[in-house]
């Protein structure tokens, strides 16, 4: 069974001269320097230069802006030998995670681990995988690299989970194996309990990439108010309570969020006395904070993005400098503010930037006790800074 469409490639020619920057390592070549090809999505695809020299062996989307995914540079036609090998390292580079204490975590990173398009997340048992685009969907036999996680014996798999948009009708399907847990699938992170609606949560059931965040912030809620901000289904408020936090509150939209906020905070055999769940636009809920003069010891804000393209990146950057601004009202003169982004299209520097303006705007001044990032289990190309998405600032706040 082939790994991928190993149907006669396609011959694609650049018209602008991108040579170097695929050379450099970024795999990506967007539609205006390809000349446009009517062939079917995810085609196996041939690039050349304008002189004619085969720059690169990778999958072509003619519909989309992010039209050429490279497999392989140069002439070298790509193979189900290299996907068996980019799989094993991907699971090598990886397996040290899963501990006794820890037993989730990133298989598949696409770019990141060679495979344009595909990720997979280990939940305990269970790999959810998506395939980011119609290109990625044609162009990789999904069936086939579900064959490859029940037969490799690095990570116990019982169970392949293909998961589709949230707003499809048919979202997802067992690609291999069995489970009857995925609507309610527990697992452990740094030794906390989550459930997790495999089916009809976001991404791939959970956002692991704020594993290490999280766990940061159980090491400095001791005895602390916390307010969790967009909060989803309670990830940093769990870890808050765990760390002794005296009292969180946990804010989100979502009714399905917030009640499993709730249940996430019960499986941990936390007090329900410590915890307020509000269903709420966290953006009313912050104005009416304000006006009440309410503050916490900890605030964290890790709203969703704001920036899905680069078009949306300045009504981005108000959205974030307004919302994050805003929360800094609600921290107490010495506490603590979390802000976080994971919008590839915002760089860490214009995020920095934003928190300084935020800052301004609230009449802080700010003290950074940490700057991290996404976890080792999300590698990405250093010449490829759109993977490096995820943007984490830890301060304490004055008022003076």
């Amino acid at each position: 069974m082939k790994y991928y469409n190993a149907e006669k490639p396609v011959r694609l020619k650049l018209t602008r001269d991108v040579v170097k920057h695929l050379k450099r390592g970024n795999p990506w070549v967007f539609s205006d320097a390809i000349e446009k090809v009517k062939v079917p999505e995810g085609s196996y695809a041939i690039l050349s230069s304008h002189k004619n020299e085969v720059v690169a062996h990778g999958f072509y989307s003619p519909s989309i802006n992010l039209s050429f995914r490279v497999l392989n540079l140069g002439d070298k036609k790509f193979n189900d030998t290299e996907v068996v090998a980019r799989l094993r390292r991907a699971i090598a580079n990886k397996k040290h995670l899963l501990t006794l204490e820890n037993k989730c975590f990133r298989v598949l990173n696409g770019e990141g681990d060679e495979l344009p398009g595909v990720v997979a997340d280990f939940y305990q048992g269970t790999v959810v995988m998506k395939l980011d685009g119609t290109g990625s969907e044609k162009f990789w036999n999904k069936e086939a690299l579900a064959n490859f996680f029940m037969e490799q014996d690095e990570i116990p798999v019982k169970c392949v989970y293909y998961k589709r948009k949230n707003n499809e009708e048919d979202k997802g399907m067992i690609l291999a194996g069995q489970s009857d847990s995925l609507g309610d699938h527990e697992f452990i992170e740094h030794g906390v309990k989550f459930r997790t609606n495999i089916i009809d949560a976001a991404k791939t059931g959970f956002f692991l990439d704020q594993r290490e965040n999280r766990n940061f912030i159980r090491t400095v809620s001791k005895d602390k108010t916390l307010l969790n901000l967009f909060g989803y289904t309670g990830g940093f408020s769990v870890y808050a309570g765990l760390g002794g936090a005296k009292m969180v509150t946990t804010v989100d939209i979502a009714p399905q969020a917030i009640k499993a906020s709730e249940l996430n905070w019960q499986i941990n055999l936390l007090s329900s006395d410590l915890h307020t769940a509000v269903c709420e636009d966290a953006f009313l809920f912050v104005e009416n904070a304000i006006n009440e003069k309410k503050t916490w010891d900890i605030v964290i804000t890790d709203p969703p993005s704001f920036a899905p393209n680069q078009k949306a990146v300045a009504s981005a950057q108000e959205a974030y400098t307004k919302i994050f601004s805003d929360s800094l009202r609600l921290v107490k003169d010495g506490g603590y503010f979390a802000a976080s982004s994971c919008s590839g299209h915002i760089t860490f520097e214009n995020f920095l930037e934003i928190v300084q303006e935020a800052l301004a705007k609230a009449r802080r001044r700010g003290k950074v006790l940490l700057i991290k990032g996404q976890p080792e289990d999300h590698p990405f190309p250093l010449a490829l800074q759109d993977m490096r998405y995820l943007k984490f600032v830890y301060l304490q706040v004055f008022k003076d």
